[in-house]
């Protein structure tokens, strides 16, 4: 039992050390023409059906153009973003729902524009943390650093993209989270 809370504190630190190099020094973003559709798959494999602790299912607009981004940090985000889905929704059945996290993308041809939305089924956010969601050590988690959402705000300022935390609510009720990112895409004339 000792040497079990020996191995579970030293991965808990260096879960801590890693957020906190991946928040100190975040590189530049190297922003390219990327198929983001194709880093969300690449990212999904991983989520598979034998790793997932809760199922994670993809909605992808197979109409989405290259945007502009750096497939390393997008990564992270979805990583970041994913672990978090999972976290919240873990342990929240709620009868003859669906339970799985969803990744999806649209496009806004209006606005030329993909949207990256992470949703999740779990307890939503208190409305104090809402407000100060990506700001560094802020957590709900009980072992969390409150570094994950920083890290991914920080990414997505890198790309000039717009990220909006938000509680889904139906019939009055919290019933999930939602974390979108609006990405811009290439512009056909500087490719």
């Amino acid at each position: 039992k000792s040497v079990k809370t020996i191995i579970d504190q030293v991965d808990a630190m260096k879960r801590l050390v890693n957020e906190f190099r991946d928040y100190a020094r975040l590189p530049s973003a190297e922003l390219r023409p990327l198929d983001l559709n194709a880093v969300v798959n690449e990212v999904l494999q991983l989520y598979g059906h034998e790793n997932a602790l809760v199922q994670v299912r993809a909605e992808l607009d197979p109409a989405i153009p290259a945007i502009r981004g750096d497939a390393q940090q997008l990564r992270q985000v979805l990583h970041n973003l994913l672990q978090n889905a999972q976290d919240a929704t873990q342990g929240v059945a709620r009868e003859g729902q669906d339970s799985s996290v969803v990744v999806q993308t649209q496009f806004s041809e209006s606005r030329q524009r993909v949207r990256l939305n992470i949703i999740d089924h779990g307890t939503g956010f208190p409305e104090h943390i809402l407000r100060r969601a990506f700001e560094p050590y802020v957590t709900t988690k009980e072992k969390g650093t409150g570094l994950g959402l920083a890290v991914v705000k920080k990414i997505a300022d890198d790309h000039a993209s717009r990220i909006d935390i938000s509680n889904r609510i139906a019939d009055g009720l919290v019933v999930g989270a939602q974390v979108s990112l609006s990405l811009a895409t290439v512009n056909p004339a500087s490719t």
